[in-house]
């Protein structure tokens, strides 16, 4: 049965959790926004589309694999498709936060934006303090021009996630949405600050200065006209499934890897992969192509590195040992692939669970991880 949300009910949830909302036309619109870049080939994500599918038929009771086909099919740009996978299940998990969640940023995909703004305003009671909710219901009421009530969304993620820089970058887009250009540039600056996501925020800066320059009245009007294409690019970021500040911090940029790994042996870089696969996420592409930049620097190319998987204490250690040799070789077989470097200057091994990061919390996300070793020159 087709999992449908009733305008009553709907309004009065919302009416609990204070957010009040106008059902309007924009409602029957369907596949109206696009993922960022425009619909991308299906076969981008088609081993992580057909694992996940596969997964289901062993396992129909496992909500993250059901959750992990629909994000993969709404990046995939087919975000009814992945309509149609919660859609199937919604009598089991139609309760869950994260399946209310993931169900609000597929129906904003799909153009819903109402039906979607408040599925990801029911996720947020459920789960209030899940910061990448309070960001996505955040650009959803931006995307119905509620500046006011996607400001206080921001402002509650960044409570929740300090200093963040894709939500400050998506609390600036409000901002000169409403019409407070100078305020948006000042937070856009400060996101700047954090070297992170610095191609984009940098790009909307140069936006935001040159609505700045037009009349007073013509600044958000210009940058209203062009919300579609900036507000499209910040739903992805609230799939991202790192921590907000993990401790210890993992090495990111490829300065910092170049320099630790010339000074010191090994470094530690988060990985993200699919649910019980060694596929990698996207997110964490950004994070390898720094790694592959670095490990190609004139300081680092003579060297040989071992690349060592490490999991978390959940499950058994067979399965652990396993999973993390195979995500190892996932990183290996990206670094070849994408920059070249040879193979035979690449090592891999896993560990699984036998290095805990965090002792004291055995089933710490901060235990999953990639470790780089620097070994001898070739």
């Amino acid at each position: 049965m087709a999992y449908t949300v009733g305008k009553n009910s709907i309004i009065a949830a919302l009416f609990v959790s204070g957010i009040m909302l106008t059902l309007s036309a924009c409602a029957g619109k369907t596949e109206a926004i696009s993922q960022q870049g425009g619909a991308v080939e299906i076969a981008q994500y088609g081993e992580a589309i057909n694992h996940f599918r596969e997964l289901i038929k062993q396992k129909p009771d496992e909500l993250k694999a059901h959750l992990g086909l629909s994000r993969n099919l709404r990046w995939a740009g087919q975000p009814g498709d992945a309509a149609k996978v919660l859609e199937r299940v919604e009598k089991q998990f139609g309760n869950i936060g994260e399946y209310l969640a993931e169900l609000g940023k597929v129906r904003i995909n799909q153009g819903m934006i109402e039906e979607g703004v408040a599925l990801l305003g029911l996720a947020s009671n459920k789960n209030p303090d899940d910061w990448r909710l309070h960001s996505a219901l955040g650009i959803g009421n931006d995307y119905l021009s509620f500046y006011g009530d996607a400001q206080k969304s921001y402002k509650r993620a960044l409570e929740l996630c300090p200093d963040d820089p894709a939500v400050m970058n998506n609390m600036a887009i409000s901002q000169g949405l409403s019409g407070n250009i100078d305020r948006a540039i000042i937070t856009l600056e400060m996101a700047l600050a954090f070297e992170r996501h610095t191609e984009k925020i940098s790009k909307n800066l140069k936006v935001f200065k040159d609505a700045r320059d037009l009349c007073s009245s013509c600044g958000g009007k210009y940058l209203r006209g062009s919300k579609a294409q900036i507000l499209a690019a910040g739903l992805r970021r609230t799939d991202d499934r790192s921590a907000c500040d993990p401790e210890p911090v993992f090495t990111q940029t490829a300065a910092a890897m170049t320099e630790e790994l010339t000074d010191g042996p090994s470094i530690n870089i988060k990985v993200y992969f699919e649910f019980d696969s060694s596929i990698l996420r996207p997110e964490t592409k950004e994070t390898l192509n720094e790694l592959g930049r670095a490990l190609m620097s004139d300081e680092l190319s003579a060297y040989r590195f071992e690349i060592a998987g490490h999991t978390d204490a959940v499950g058994t250690r067979e399965y652990n040992m396993a999973l993390s040799e195979y995500r190892a070789k996932a990183v290996m077989d990206y670094l070849v692939t994408k920059f070249g470097i040879d193979a035979g200057r690449l090592d891999t091994i896993g560990f699984g669970e036998e290095h805990l990061l965090n002792t004291a919390n055995p089933e710490s996300d901060n235990n999953r991880r990639v470790q780089i070793t620097r070994l001898n020159r070739m």
